[in-house]
């Protein structure tokens, strides 16, 4: 009896067998059209953790393939502590592949989903480090110093060696499509136009004179530095040439966590940093403090030519020292709280104040055709500066996890004040020195900004953004001038030369855009109205003036994915370059009384359409991103220079050139070594055509420039690191002016200490001495050749040091984290 009845549970088990195989084998014989229109109620749930500590592996890649044909059925990522989910799965027989940054990929056992089984759970999967990466761990996990694609360029400031305890303008640089002048005006790919944020908002700390700020801002206090050739309809139209968007540090790492740096340069140069954070499960506290100390000198020769009608020929020639001093301090504090899971708020706020004395002196010698000398006289000018301002920010941020759509707002309040006072002296070779001028300038800026924006997705298919825009800028420029009196010893105010201007510019915006996917090609299409008004009142010209006027901006993308290693990028955009206050301002700047700079009320606004081509390829550890751009300028803004016959006196001011027209080619060649380093060369060339026709029929001219500039960083051992960087621009033409280029190489080298909390930094910019300025300026009747340098040459050693709960492995950790979501990316961000 007993053995009768373990034949029967026999025959049922192998009944059981065959019918389950029976089963399986009919769903593994489906043609995949008729797999593919079962009903999809299939679930596989599990949990991933490291093999070696147990600890969970959060956002680790978890795909469903089916087993006759290893073909992706379905995925998702794990969610902080190691679980996964992976519903909708049709009938059939898989197994789950899993991967993860640094560890070796797993396959799952096969598993079915029957009707009679439709839910599967795989338990715990352990992942064992990739022996083939165990050395190069370490690698994988570091912040890259440069992250490039083909909508936007991300530059780490840590990473850069040869400008520690340097300033956010000496970084800039060394980031590929950005050149510096020696007087500190940023230029993205050729024009000046930029748009430049902080933290992604216009910001009152860079007032009226963002050249002067930048220069001055460390760049210990900034995390990263991003460059967006051509924005979308999404962003500011404003900036003919895109965006550089400056993002300052804002640790994140939880726990109490801190950071502090103390750097010393040559000739008179001090530099300390430091930040600290706070984070816990419902709020992140934060806050950082920044000083510079920085004493710098200036020379200058040059020598201009006339030939007047009627008149002999002379020339003279003029020699310039300066030497100046200055001082920055600004802080930053600010709390995120997350009230729940869905909501969390952010405030914030900054102040800064920059001191700066500059004392300059310049040699004037007049000579006849024979060079013979006919006059000469010297003219000194001291002038001291301080520039205090500070920004409020408020950001909510709500979203809907069922349907991943998100709602933001920010609101931003920034306020600066500028004083520039300047007293200038006169004197001859057989004169002493005698006051002539005093120059008291207060200039108050302004801004108030709201913006909100809704993101919602389509099935995970495409995604719909729109959102709305309130900018309110309000400029008061106070100039005040005063004449010595040298029978009374007393200054005088010279009604003629003060000046009060006042502008205002409300810009009100709204935007829609939608960024779909469509088999291996990626688009987006976007439209932005900006409704523009702005006005503005001279008191000593007796000028007003006002302007409204409403333009929209479309931008389109098209990506199309060749491979995980290859895409092609097309965009068109449409941009604007609004004219700034100081290029408005008619009054006249007599300050150098051979030079007569001023503004011009009338200017219109530039409108840009920009169309590029973009080419991204990865091959073993090389990069290469080939960019073609196209931008055609109506209603060009430039300086345009002429001279008074009777007396002259040069004058500068801004006209509207008819059109310009620039092409140009850039490329990014970047070579990765797991052991040694990486190098990093950057090309960039392009030809300009201006047309200015409708100021003087034969003011055209037609140029081509280039730069290019390479970055070798150098892993000598585990804990030292050296990085070299050298860059030339060529020589560039205009039609009143011919660039002669410029080049340097910097050097800089890093030894971490204290078992990686700590490091030591040596780095040398300019090493020869090479950066100077050299200009040539003509016009009918002169002609002007000037050679200017700004020391360069510059020595910094700094210690930096980082405490708190900072932990390398959950560090790296995180690092992996970023590079696997970026790489699950379904849609791009444009």
């Amino acid at each position: 009896m007993k053995c009768g009845k373990i034949v029967l549970w026999l025959c049922m088990g192998l009944s059981f067998v065959r019918v389950q195989a029976q089963q399986a084998g009919q769903f593994r014989n489906l043609p995949d059209s008729v797999r593919q229109n079962m009903p999809k109620i299939g679930k596989v749930s599990g949990q991933v953790m490291d093999g070696a500590t147990g600890e969970p592996v959060g956002f680790a890649s978890v795909a469903v393939l089916s087993v006759p044909d290893s073909s992706l059925v379905g995925g998702n990522m794990t969610d902080e502590k190691g679980n996964f989910q992976i519903s909708e799965l049709p009938y059939g027989r898989y197994c789950l592949q899993i991967s993860f940054v640094g560890y070796s990929t797993r396959f799952s056992d096969p598993f079915g989903i029957m009707p009679q089984n439709t839910e599967h759970h795989s338990g715990v999967i352990k992942l064992n480090t990739s022996a083939s990466r165990l050395k190069q761990i370490d690698v994988v996990g570091e912040k890259s110093e440069f992250n490039n694609s083909l909508d936007r360029k991300v530059y780490n400031v840590d990473k850069n060696i040869v400008n520690t305890g340097g300033t956010v303008t000496e970084v800039m640089q060394n980031i590929p499509s950005v050149t510096v002048d020696i007087d500190g005006r940023v230029s993205l790919r050729g024009s000046e136009n930029v748009s430049i944020l902080i933290d992604g908002k216009p910001s009152g700390m860079l007032g009226s004179d963002r050249k002067a700020v930048l220069d001055q801002i460390p760049a210990s206090a900034v995390d990263q530095i991003e460059v967006i050739t051509n924005p979308s309809a999404k962003y500011e139209a404003s900036g003919m040439a895109g965006i550089i968007n400056i993002k300052t540090k804002k640790e994140k790492m939880k726990g109490l966590n801190g950071n502090v740096s103390a750097g010393v340069g040559s000739n008179d140069k001090y530099n300390l940093s430091g930040g600290l954070n706070n984070r816990t499960a419902k709020t992140n506290i934060h806050t950082n403090f920044s000083y510079r100390n920085d004493t710098r000198s200036t020379t200058g020769t040059g020598i201009q030519q006339h030939y007047f009608p009627d008149r002999e020929p002379y020339y003279y020639t003029f020699n310039s020292q300066g030497t100046r001093k200055s001082e920055f301090v600004s802080g930053k504090v600010g709390a995120d709280f997350y009230l729940d899971q869905r909501n969390v708020i952010g405030i914030s706020g900054s102040a800064n104040r920059r001191t700066e004395y500059d004392p300059d002196q310049v040699e004037y010698s007049f000579f006849n055709n024979s060079d013979v000398l006919m006059h000469s006289y010297y003219n000194f000018s001291n002038g001291d500066e301080s520039n205090e301002g500070y920004d409020l920010n408020l950001d909510y941020k709500r979203s809907w996890p069922s349907s991943k759509s998100e709602f933001t707002f920010t609101g931003s309040l920034s306020e600066n004040q500028r004083i520039d006072f300047s007293r200038n002296s006169n004197s001859n070779l057989y004169n002493a020195l005698i006051p002539y001028q005093l120059n008291d300038n207060v200039n108050d800026f302004g801004a108030l900004t709201f913006q909100a924006d809704l993101l919602r997705p389509f099935d995970d298919k495409g995604k719909l953004e729109s959102g709305l825009r309130s900018s309110q800028r309000d400029i008061a420029n106070n100039q005040m001038v005063f004449y010595y009196k040298e029978k009374s010893g007393n200054y005088l105010e010279d009604p003629l030369k003060t000046d009060r201007f006042v502008f205002k510019e409300h810009v009100m915006a709204a935007y829609a855009m939608y960024t779909g996917k469509l088999k291996k090609f990626d688009y987006n299409a976007g439209l932005r109205a900006e409704l523009t008004d702005n006005e503005g009142e001279s008191e000593s010209a007796t000028t007003s003036f006002s302007n409204d006027y409403l333009s929209f901006f479309p931008s389109a993308f098209l990506r199309y994915n060749f491979e995980k290693s290859r895409e092609l990028q097309i965009s068109y955009t449409k941009r604007v370059n609004r004219p700034e206050s100081r290029t408005l301002n008619p009054y006249a700047d007599y300050s150098d009384s051979l030079f007569i700079r001023r503004g011009n009320p009338d200017l219109k606004p530039e409108f840009i359409h920009s169309l590029e081509l973009a080419h991204n390829r990865t091959i073993g550890p090389l990069n290469l991103t080939a960019s073609l751009y196209f931008r055609h300028t109506e209603d060009l803004i430039s300086r345009f220079r002429s001279i008074d016959t009777a007396s002259g006196v040069a004058t500068m001011m801004f006209r509207n050139f008819s059109t310009s027209q620039n092409l140009g080619f850039e490329t990014v060649l970047r070579y990765q070594h797991d052991k040694f380093g990486n190098v990093m060369a950057t090309f960039n060339v392009y030809r300009n055509e201006i047309n200015g026709s409708n100021i003087e029929p034969d003011l055209q001219s037609e140029s081509t420039q280039w730069f290019t500039r390479v970055n070798v960083n150098i892993r000598a051992t585990k804990s030292t690191n050296l990085q070299i960087t050298g860059n030339y621009m060529a020589p560039n033409n205009t039609p009143v002016s011919r660039f002669r280029g410029m080049s340097g190489v910097d050097a800089g080298i890093r030894q971490d200490i204290w078992k990686g909390k700590g490091s030591l930094s040596l780095n040398v910019t300019d090493i020869f001495n090479t950066r100077k300025f050299r200009i040539k300026n003509f016009g009918d009747f002169y002609e002007l050749n000037l050679v200017r340098t700004r020391e360069s040459r510059v020595a910094t050693l700094t210690l930096a040091y980082r405490f708190g709960k900072q932990d390398n492995q959950s560090q790296r950790r995180r690092s992996q984290r970023n590079q696997q979501q970026e790489m699950n990316m379904e849609m791009m961000d444009f």
